[in-house]
């Protein structure tokens, strides 16, 4: 499995030679191999986990050349789905975010006449057209110590990936600093968004979330109303409860919480 992955600045493709040359030893004693084709890189490794190895180098590698809201610096990754770009993120979770990013982007690349042909690319399309939510059959929690990460992520018909991620501060630990806190972020296919949230109700089979109008515009939606579907395991749904309702116990940010229907 791999991800290509490049970066962009001003519609420019930086040269990826020294930042090659910072990965070295990693990439020997984790056996993932590089293929190089101009300024883009792709990486391959037999275990997710090897590549996940690669988050924080490529965070700092981005976040060197100051990315903003104005997404004129775009880390882009190249999976087998399409192109996913991190245009911006807050300097502190731009590793989770990287981390996240190539977890969903990285897979085996198709087979002969394994990849979606256009009737299931013309089914997922018109289905996107009338739903503006996903499903989801993987759940991911990362306790960090200083910050929460709960995500979500699934495919749709044509194999493009979904995912939304919640990530907020725990004012608990040591590193903490108040300053820095702007509340909890809320992620939708790699577009952050701060206190982005109305309400959040999440029952045995679904997680519907209602966004800010703010929010809605930020990720293109159609609808203030945002519907996962689960296919996630019992215990799979408690933990993601138990998290949802300790991530957002979290009082001390600038933003208010939403408001909780947990079940």
């Amino acid at each position: 499995m791999g991800f290509g992955v490049s970066l962009v600045v001003h519609g420019q493709t930086v040269d990826p030679t020294e930042m090659l040359a910072t990965l070295a030893t990693d990439l020997d004693a984790n056996g993932i191999e590089v293929l190089r084709v101009d300024n883009v890189v792709r990486f391959t490794a037999d275990e997710l986990r090897d590549l996940s190895l690669l988050a924080a180098p490529l965070a700092k590698w981005w976040q060197q050349h100051r990315p903003s809201t104005a997404g004129v610096v775009a880390l882009r990754f190249v999976g087998p789905s399409g192109v996913t770009e991190l245009s911006y993120s807050r300097p502190d979770l731009a590793v989770e975010y990287v981390r996240h990013t190539i977890e969903v982007e990285s897979g085996e690349p198709y087979a002969p006449g394994a990849a979606p042909g256009p009737m299931r690319r013309l089914t997922a399309g018109l289905i996107r057209r009338g739903r503006t939510g996903f499903t989801a059959s993987e759940l991911s929690i990362r306790d960090e110590g200083d910050i929460l990460c709960i995500a979500l992520a699934g495919r749709e018909l044509d194999d493009r990936p979904r995912s939304v991620q919640f990530q907020a501060f725990n004012p608990e630990h040591d590193d903490y600093d108040p300053g820095d806190d702007d509340g909890y972020c809320l992620v939708t296919d790699g577009v952050p968004v701060y206190g982005a949230l109305v309400a959040l109700r999440l029952t045995r089979s679904t997680l519907s979330l209602r966004l800010t109008h703010e929010a809605a515009r930020a990720w293109g939606a159609r609808s203030t109303t945002l519907t996962i579907k689960l296919h996630l395991t019992h215990q799979e749904i408690e933990q993601l409860r138990r998290q949802l309702q300790r991530l957002f116990s979290f009082r001390t940010a600038q933003l208010s919480a939403p408001t909780l229907h947990l079940g």
